[in-house]
């Protein structure tokens, strides 16, 4: 991560992953409307390997 999210932010991908899997869905594409411009929006989902668990718990200390 090249740099730290907000607490909100966090907070409302983690919410948006829940829903994604609940709907069986591994990812997701759509267009948002903000300051003024359109954005396309993609988010896909990967498993962190159990081996690489440590490195990814130690980018959030």
């Amino acid at each position: 991560m090249s740099s730290r999210m907000s607490f909100e932010i966090c907070r409302t991908l983690t919410q948006l992953i829940r829903q994604l899997l609940g709907a069986g869905e591994r990812e997701a594409q759509t267009h948002v409307l903000a300051e003024g411009c359109v954005y396309r929006v993609a988010v896909s989902l990967e498993p962190v390997p159990v081996d690489h668990l440590r490195d990814v718990i130690n980018r959030y200390q």
